[in-house]
């Protein structure tokens, strides 16, 4: 008997040691978990010593496929002005939004309603095994047991303003780099090798298709009195010494347009 409760003992400060977070935990440091969700995420920065939770809030664009969430969670911690330093950064990924409301509630209800904790507690188990998380089976059962010691007053909320992308990060692109592209030259494959070239500018091509008729001379066309979008698509495609069209009037979701004609040079399109 006494052997085995030795084992247990030994096998606890074993899965301690191998479980970084629960390593920081026993130490009295700071832990900080990411919450990611595809439009918005949420740091929680939990402090021991105190048992308070800094939560930061942060909304941003959905992340590129074959991006980690170690990447993603360590971009948010630095976002929310926290030390990021290798294995201390530990994330949960989320099919949705993060609701640290739905958090709270389970925290301030769950000793009058059990059946709360069950239902955390059988989701954080399944967290592992999904492959949604970083931290060791022994981590989440350490940071459940401290959270479940707190309640709303424990938690301080910032919202944090998003400054630039996060690693992996698809950025929606700016009105202005908002462009359509039609063939009208009759050579097949022009509109889908400018529609290329733009988007590895970092265009947003919404259209690439032929056009109704064959045109000889090439036009920029912009939707918008501010003809930035019709600029800036004039300049990518080399075509400088063309004239802007501006037609407010002609409704488009594109800032600007191009029409490639006869004439265009599909060698500008290799620059």
């Amino acid at each position: 008997m006494l052997a085995a409760g030795l084992a247990l003992a030994l096998a606890a400060a074993a899965w301690q040691y191998f479980s970084p977070a629960s390593r920081e935990l026993i130490a009295g440091r700071d832990v900080s978990l990411a919450l990611l969700g595809e439009r918005s995420s949420a740091l929680l920065v939990y402090h021991p010593f105190s048992s308070t939770v800094n939560a930061f809030t942060m909304s941003h664009p959905k992340a590129r496929a074959g991006t980690t969430g170690w990447s993603r969670a360590a971009e948010l911690a630095k976002a929310a002005g926290g030390a990021v330093s290798g294995e201390n950064v530990f994330y949960v990924a989320l099919s949705s939004a993060p609701d640290i409301e739905a958090l709270w509630g389970a925290l301030n209800n769950w000793r009058a309603e059990p059946k709360r904790l069950l239902a955390s507690a059988a989701w954080v188990s399944g967290l592992r095994s999904a492959g949604a998380t970083n931290l060791s089976g022994f981590d989440l059962f350490s940071l459940f047991s401290e959270f479940s010691k707190l309640s709303s007053s424990d938690f301080i909320l910032t919202e944090v303003q998003r400054r630039a992308p996060a690693a992996g990060e698809e950025e929606t692109p700016a009105p202005d780099r908002v462009v359509e592209v039609f063939n009208a030259s009759g050579r097949k494959g022009l509109a889908a090798g400018a529609a290329k070239r733009l988007r590895e500018m970092g265009f947003n091509v919404i259209t690439e298709s032929s056009y109704p008729t064959i045109e000889k001379q090439t036009r920029i066309l912009g939707f918008s009195r501010d003809t930035a979008a019709a600029l800036k698509l004039r300049e990518a495609l080399g075509l400088e010494e063309l004239e802007i069209r501006v037609k407010p009037s002609q409704k488009s979701v594109a800032g600007a347009a191009v029409i490639l004609g006869v004439d265009f040079d599909e060698r500008k399109l290799d620059r």
